[in-house]
């Protein structure tokens, strides 16, 4: 039986949608940025604002009519952010409340904790608080909090974006694991790298409607080399510079020089990454010295005129009440105004200029975002987790521009976990380990090979 849809109707939807998803399997659910698979989520899992009428049954039970801890316990969802999930202070008071909320015996509580925390390789961030963990290791975190749910069916919206490939391989194999347990999953994404061993149906929701894929994407593994790092002028130097928190440090960096152009840094979860991009911003404290371009970095206003950065979170980054406030379309800039209002029809946005940014899928906060910092004066941009949530045209549209600007003299600073679009865009390939920052020559990256834009059923052009 699993998961049927039955004449669900729809804001979202140009037609009533019914499809049924397959029993004690893994699914990857595809579909471009905006297609609504978020909000899919959302209404299966009962948690969506969005009004709809229709039948959503999990073994024949209306999702509907469940009682809370019933439904908990029979579909689970992981949202796109993390920070959504929480309500306790750190993991292990998070899977207590989590526990007892579901009426877990307390005297199994501990054995269960312990299961779930080797399940997700977590003991690390056990006790943390969770404010204080990466992007990364709060999505880890998230997953371990359902996985204490134990529900029949697993929805997890882009639970990669910010996690490590290692990392990646881990749960996929968890994931696989649970099907194979009798459990259904489904999982969220725009990244198509590593699925062939693991998934078993491929979805697609486009048009407003659900079909599946028959030909499930392969990958494969290619080599990129770094610019010799001599050839471009300097652009930041690193001199013993350290940072700690509550007397953990968080990296230390003893002789580091990023040049001009596009440089990618890539290291584990929880290494530091996104600490030294606050600590470049002048927005983490931190001990010993980073100039640019020869001079001391120090916080002052003028400083951002000239360098600016791109967050995991994009919501974190807009104040406005609209899309028309937030990309300042009335400012007197006509050539930006011009590149911004093609870029809104390109991602077919142009009408939802009115909308609050709230109102957005992930993917377009991420589009919006991005078409925010780009079309600003600054000369460096940081980028950390640029394309979450973006789909393979969003990504080739930014990575082409990155490229013009760079071709321009701008340098890009990037930190991401999705490689594959980067490919022929990065300059220098930069490493970070717990003993700093280093240059890499050669870099192996897993490609998919097959676009998730579906061409005609059982087909993927």
């Amino acid at each position: 039986m699993g998961l049927e849809l039955r004449a669900i109707q729809s804001p979202i939807f140009s037609e009533p949608l019914d499809f049924t998803f397959h029993a004690q399997a893994f699914t990857l659910l595809v579909g471009s940025s905006g297609s609504g698979k978020s909000s899919l989520f959302q209404m299966i899992a009962q948690v969506s604002s969005l009004p709809y009428s229709g039948q959503v049954l999990i073994n024949g039970s209306e999702v509907s009519q469940l009682s809370i801890i019933e439904r908990v316990q029979t579909v689970g969802i992981l949202f796109q952010n993390p920070n959504h999930q929480f309500t306790m202070e750190n993991l292990f008071e998070e899977l207590i409340f989590t526990l007892e909320n579901i009426g877990h015996p307390v005297q199994k509580i501990d054995s269960k904790i312990a299961e779930v925390v080797q399940q997700c390789r977590c003991k690390a961030i056990l006790h943390r608080p969770i404010h204080h963990l990466s992007g990364g290791e709060k999505q880890k975190a998230a997953l371990a909090v359902l996985f204490a749910m134990n529900p029949r069916v697993y929805l997890l919206d882009e639970p990669f974006a910010s996690i490590d490939r290692k990392s990646r391989i881990e749960i996929l194999e968890i994931l696989k694991e649970l099907a194979s347990n009798g459990k259904a999953v489904i999982l969220c994404d725009h990244d198509l790298s590593d699925y062939e061993a693991y998934i078993d149906h491929m979805v697609e929701l486009r048009d407003g409607q659900l079909r599946e894929v028959f030909q499930i994407p392969t990958s494969e593994m290619t080599q990129v080399s770094s610019k010799i790092v001599a050839s471009s002028p300097e652009l930041f130097h690193m001199d013993r510079t350290t940072c700690e928190l509550d007397e953990r440090p968080l990296f230390s960096i003893a002789d580091f020089t990023f040049y001009q152009g596009i440089s990618c840094i890539l290291g584990d979860n929880g290494v530091g990454k996104s600490t030294l991009f606050r600590s470049i911003l002048q927005f983490q404290k931190y001990e010993g010295r980073i100039t640019w371009k020869g001079t001391v970095l120090k916080k002052k206003k003028s400083l951002y005129r000239d360098l600016t950065g791109v967050v995991q979170e994009a919501e974190k980054q807009f104040i406005r009440a609209s899309l028309l406030e937030e990309l300042q379309l009335d400012g007197p800039d006509s050539e930006r105004n011009q590149r911004i209002l093609q870029a809104l029809r390109y991602f077919n946005l142009e009408q939802a200029l009115d909308k609050s940014p709230y109102q957005l899928s992930g993917g377009q906060q991420k589009i919006l975002q991005l078409l925010t910092i780009l079309t600003s004066k600054a000369s460096v941009i940081l980028l950390d987790e640029p394309f979450a949530g973006l789909d393979d045209r969003a990504c080739h549209y930014f990575c082409q521009w990155m490229l013009e600007d760079r071709n321009q003299g701008r340098s890009f600073l990037i930190i991401s976990h999705r490689l594959d679009p980067l490919i022929s865009v990065v300059d220098y390939w930069i490493k970070m380990t717990s003993q700093g920052l280093s240059h890499v020559k050669e870099v192996t990256i897993t490609k998919p090979l097959i676009s998730q834009s579906s061409n005609i059923q059982g087909e993927v052009r």
